[in-house]
């Protein structure tokens, strides 16, 4: 059966048995990773203490999915078989795998899938109607404004803070919809205030503009396009002190990625091609940047990464050396990246 997220926690806490299978699909990680230790802790309390956890890679060989179900249990241990899916589709062998574990249920195990968002197509798949059959299949979507906000007062709430409506509304601002990045602000506030009344003051004091931006946020800035934001946390990264070392990392892991990708197009190649080397959760992230970098001067990116380098390790030749050029230099490789020519001034 197809359920909700908050129906699935209810579920999970009815002291019902657990079903024999569940499906969680979805690009949300917080929900997604809750949800799965959820099962796993109800299980465990229910007498599935193994667990076998199955990664679906490159080379992964179905037959052990059906060669774990049929193993029997030291001392009649009851286990959960926590299968993991790469893509969002098990391919033809891993569909008929699943339709063929789902046909014979072992009473001793309990299968616990996680994958990524799945389309339309993949929803109404023979083995995701099985699977969905069998137990419970649910969908973890990005939150809406308005569910973030309820979404962080309930878990305020739930670490026994009664916060008021402008701390809740000025919390889900500055975590911009990332519920990981909440989660963990919210961990702070009760740890420097405790089970109390949570105002917008004690928000703004917990809360720093600059606990909301990784070097991983900059690489999505970058894909998109979105040259402000680019300028705006590098400023914020530059003033929380990160390593510069660390930001060129994740830039230059945008350069490698996009200059061979754009060379398999250059040279007549599809795009699925292009981007077959591409880890495939970052595919749908890149394809944008892809199509538009696609006839870039790599060459002068690469020169102005190398450039970047040098200044870092204190070998370069250009005058004005230190961690404001080297600033400054990240910040012209990046927009080189996302796509604006406007260099800032050195």
């Amino acid at each position: 059966m197809n359920v909700q997220a908050d129906q699935l926690m209810r579920l999970l806490g009815s002291d019902k048995p657990l079903s024999p299978v569940y499906l969680l699909s979805g690009d949300e990680p917080l929900q997604m990773m809750e949800a799965a230790d959820a099962i796993r802790r109800i299980a465990r309390k229910q007498g599935y203490t193994e667990r076998e956890i199955l990664r679906v890679e490159t080379g992964f060989e179905w037959s052990s999915l059906g060669q774990s179900a049929d193993e029997m249990s030291l001392f009649s241990q009851r286990k959960v078989l926590d299968l993991r899916l790469e893509k969002q589709s098990p391919g033809a062998k891993g569909s008929k795998a699943l339709v063929e574990y789902v046909k014979r249920l072992p009473e001793d195990k309990i299968l616990l899938i996680t994958c990524q968002r799945m389309d339309g197509r993949q929803k109404n798949s023979a083995w995701v109607k099985a699977l969905s059959n069998a137990g419970v299949m649910v969908q973890f979507w990005d939150l809406s404004l308005a569910q973030t906000l309820g979404w962080v007062a309930k878990r305020l709430r739930q670490n026994g803070m009664q916060p008021t409506q402008e701390a809740v509304r000025l919390l889900t601002e500055r975590v911009e919809g990332n519920l990981l990045a909440a989660a963990q602000e919210i961990d702070k506030l009760k740890l420097l205030f405790g089970e109390s009344e949570i105002s917008e003051e004690q928000v703004l004091a917990s809360v720093s503009d600059s606990a909301r931006f990784s070097v991983f946020d900059l690489s999505t800035a970058i894909t998109s396009a979105d040259s402000r934001r680019v300028q705006h946390i590098l400023y914020h990264l530059r003033q929380e002190g990160t390593a510069t070392p660390l930001v060129l990392w994740v830039v230059n892991d945008l350069v490698t990625q996009l200059s061979e990708a754009s060379h398999v197009l250059r040279n007549g190649g599809g795009e699925q091609q292009a981007m077959s080397k591409i880890p495939k959760p970052r595919q749908k992230l890149l394809q944008p940047a892809l199509r538009r970098l696609q006839s870039a001067d790599w060459i002068r990116i690469t020169e102005k990464a190398v450039e970047v380098d040098r200044l870092i390790k204190g070998l370069s030749q250009v005058d004005n050396k230190g961690d404001g050029r080297v600033w400054v230099a990240l910040l012209d490789l990046s927009l080189l990246l996302a796509g604006s020519d406007e260099l800032s001034a050195a």
